[in-house]
Order: C-alpha cells, then sequence, then structure tokens
C-alpha cells in the first residue's frame, strides 16, 4: 500500500511542477517589462501561455506589453526621417495595438469580478483608441464604468474618445461638402461647355447659311449654258424690237 502511495506521489509531482511553469514564465516577463525590454516579456508571457492558455495575468500583462511597445513606435513615428518612415512604424503601432486588444477582450470574456473586467475593458478601450477605432473604444471605457462607476480615468478617456469621434465626423463632414462642391462645380462646368458647344454649333450652322453654296463643275456649265441662252434670247428680242421700232418711224415720216 505504502509503494502504491508512493508512486502516486512521483506521477503526481510533475504535473504540480509543470502547472507552476506559467508563473515562472510571467515572472520573468514582468521583469522584462519592468526594464523596458517588451518584445522578450511578450516572449516569456508567450511561454506562460503555452502551459496555460488562459492564464489571465499572463494575457493581460501580454496586452500591456503591446501597448508598450506601440507606444514607443508612435514616439519613434514623431522623429522618422521620411515619411515612408513614418507610415511604416505607425503601421507597426497599430498592429501592436490590435494585437494588444485582442488580449484584454479575452481578458475581458474569462474575468468573473467587476474589478477584472473593469480593468481589461479600461485597457482595452486604450487599444481600441491607439489603433483608431473611436467607437469601439468608446464602448469598452462605458463597458468600464458599468463595472466600476468612480473610475474617474475611464470616464475621462471615455470623454477624450468621444471628442475625437466628434472631431472626426466634423472632418468627415466638411469633406463631403468640399467634395459635394467640387462635383457641383464640376457639373456646372460641364454644362457651360455643353452650352458654349451648342452655340458654336449653331454659329457656325448660321455662317453655312449665309455662305453662299459652293456649285459643282456641272451645275456651273449649266449656269452658264443658260445665261447665254438668256443673252441670246435677250439680244435676238432686241432686234426684233429693233426692227419694229426702225419701221413704225419710217412710216410715220412718210405721212
Amino acid at each position: 500500500m505504502r509503494m502504491k502511495l508512493v508512486s502516486l506521489i512521483c506521477l503526481l509531482l510533475p504535473f504540480t511542477g509543470w502547472s507552476q511553469l506559467e508563473k515562472i514564465d510571467t515572472k520573468k516577463g514582468n521583469e522584462e517589462y519592468r526594464s523596458g525590454r517588451y518584445d522578450e516579456a511578450v516572449k516569456e508571457y508567450t511561454k506562460a501561455l503555452e502551459n496555460d492558455p488562459e492564464y489571465m495575468e499572463a494575457l493581460f500583462n501580454t496586452g500591456n506589453a503591446l501597448q508598450q511597445m506601440a507606444r514607443r513606435l508612435q514616439e519613434q513615428a514623431q522623429n522618422a526621417q521620411s515619411e515612408e518612415e513614418k507610415k511604416e512604424l505607425m503601421e507597426g503601432a497599430k498592429t501592436a495595438s490590435e494585437k494588444a486588444a485582442s488580449q484584454f477582450a479575452s481578458v475581458a470574456k474569462m474575468a468573473k469580478t467587476n474589478e477584472e473586467i473593469n480593468k481589461a475593458q479600461y485597457n482595452l478601450g486604450n487599444a481600441r483608441l491607439m489603433s483608431g477605432e473611436l467607437e469601439e473604444g468608446i464602448e469598452a471605457y462605458k463597458e468600464a464604468l458599468r463595472k466600476a462607476p468612480d473610475d474617474e480615468d475611464a470616464r475621462y478617456n471615455l470623454a477624450y474618445a468621444q471628442h475625437l469621434k466628434k472631431q472626426q465626423e466634423q472632418q468627415q463632414q466638411k469633406q463631403d461638402q468640399e467634395q459635394q462642391q467640387d462635383e457641383q462645380k464640376d457639373q456646372e462646368k460641364k454644362e457651360q461647355e455643353q452650352n458654349q458647344d451648342q452655340q458654336n454649333q449653331e454659329q457656325q450652322q448660321n455662317q453655312e447659311q449665309q455662305q453662299p453654296q459652293q456649285m459643282s463643275k456641272e451645275e456651273a456649265e449649266q449656269l452658264l449654258q443658260a445665261l447665254m441662252k438668256q443673252e441670246k434670247d435677250l439680244q435676238e428680242d432686241l432686234k426684233k424690237k429693233k426692227n419694229r421700232k426702225a419701221q413704225r418711224v419710217k412710216i410715220e415720216k412718210d405721212w
């Protein structure tokens, strides 16, 4: 009986030691975090989560480390030497914040107490705000305040996020108005060009109507023949009238 009991204890020891590894790795991660080595802290927290994917302290601290990495990238972007470098750093900060938000969202779902939920939602709001997701950040701050109505930090950040959202809406409204004005100007310009084209066409048509039409060679020959015949007929008519006049005058003299 004693041998069986000893054997059972031996079997349990490895599992007991393994169950403490996430705490050890998390502690190492905390040390790296306090030293400002946030990327190393994330690696240690990841080791802890490999042992226990639902270890909330490691999840929460991973989110914090990622947030600090995002802030550092944003600071570097302010001193970037080129727009390309600045864009790359800002994209990295946004990605880090999105990953942090995922960690805090997981903690918020797993949390049991109001205090835990408040902390997770508050940090989730910060991560959403940093990644530009204002509406989602506002909702996270509201949830944090539901669990802790006296949380002044959450109240302040909520007001700030709402202010940013209002500014964004006003800017979008201004851009929409400018776009509408540009479209209206383009439409008016297009109508003016169409009216001008129509006026030019009408003017051209009037000029064509006023200008004599150019005759073809056949028409010119026909007209010339007609004029010659008319001239011939006129000469013959005049000759006849002259003869009649001469005759009439001669008779009158004889009387």
